[in-house]
């Protein structure tokens, strides 16, 4: 009799001890993953729903890519990932504004994230077109004005330029690469899209800030990394330029992104990571977006300034008057 009474005990505790790993679980999931203010997901090779992978793994941002589809009747955006022989990829439309859209209308605060204010930051990358005649990649890049359609009945929750000023929404655009027609944004007076400029953009003559928000380049190759001979750690002329070049972009009010940021191996990865990490670069970009995310979740090592030790003298004992 004793001994089932135990069981029974040990089985109701055992069932209150899931009840509650399963509450604690379920609440996770209702709040979902921490938010990674510097986080990137690059989705260019896939999967086919990169917006709603990139916000419900917590990261700030996604990137994608996207080609013009003229086979329909009107020319269309559609993503750059792979798919099945013969299926079609899904458009930009069905596949990353309108999840993005459904999760700000359902958010108090009308934002991508709960209880986060700042835009979430959509770069979308061009695919080059071929020329259908010689298959060779057109010399111009993707007209803004193909995009510029998909944008406006998005135009409540985006970013906006309006006659020089800039109308921060629950989503910024910013299209990435060389392969944008950029004088079609650099005249338009109304527009929901945004350049990434070059670091060149910080000079007199560059690009202005209500254009080019963010700037990049090729880190590795400013930094002159080689890939045959691993860094253990970052040399302090590579550490010098990577922290001279985020301040000079952020006195200039521009966010900083890299590229080029070796992938493998994973302890090479791990220290560029970490080094744009303490020089406070804005945006981390990568692939691997499992990998990243435990890198941003972790917590940032606290810097201790050098204080000298202050020095204590012996005090000679007191003398007793008789």
């Amino acid at each position: 009799m004793d001994h089932a009474l135990v069981t029974a005990a040990a089985g109701l505790a055992g069932l209150a001890t899931c009840g509650v790993l399963g509450a604690i679980t379920a609440a996770r999931v209702r709040r979902g993953r921490p938010y990674l203010a510097s986080g990137l997901f690059v989705a260019l090779d896939g999967p086919v729903d990169p917006a709603a992978t990139a916000a419900r793994a917590g990261f700030a941002g996604v990137e994608v890519g996207v080609r013009v589809d003229t086979d329909t009747t009107s020319p269309t955006l559609r993503l750059t990932c792979a798919m099945p022989p013969g299926e079609p990829a899904p458009t930009f439309d069905q596949a990353v504004l309108t999840p993005l859209a459904t999760r700000v209308a359902v958010n108090p605060l009308g934002r991508v994230h709960a209880r986060r204010a700042e835009p979430f930051l959509l770069m979308v990358r061009a695919e080059p077109e071929p020329d259908p005649q010689t298959g060779a990649v057109r010399a111009t890049g993707l007209e803004y004005e193909t995009l510029d359609r998909l944008l406006r009945p998005h135009a409540p929750i985006l970013t906006q330029f309006l006659g020089g000023r800039v109308i921060p929404g629950a989503i910024t655009v910013v299209l990435a690469g060389p392969h944008w027609s950029r004088c079609d944004l650099l005249g338009a007076y109304e527009r929901y899209a945004f350049l990434e400029g070059r670091f060149s953009d910080l000079e007199p003559g560059g690009l202005p800030v209500g254009v080019a928000p963010v700037v990049s380049e090729p880190l590795a190759a400013r930094l002159g990394f080689d890939a045959r001979e691993e860094w253990p750690e970052f040399p302090a002329e590579a550490r010098h330029i990577l922290r001279s070049l985020v301040r000079s972009a952020h006195a200039d009010g521009r966010r900083v992104r890299f590229a080029d940021v070796p992938e493998r191996p994973r302890r090479v990865r791990n220290a560029f990571w970490q080094e744009m990490r303490a020089a406070e670069v804005d945006v981390i970009a990568s692939r691997h977006r499992g990998a990243l995310a435990r890198f941003l979740r972790r917590p940032v090592p606290r810097i201790h300034k050098h204080r000298a030790v202050p020095v204590r003298y012996a005090t000679a004992p007191e003398v007793n008057p008789r």
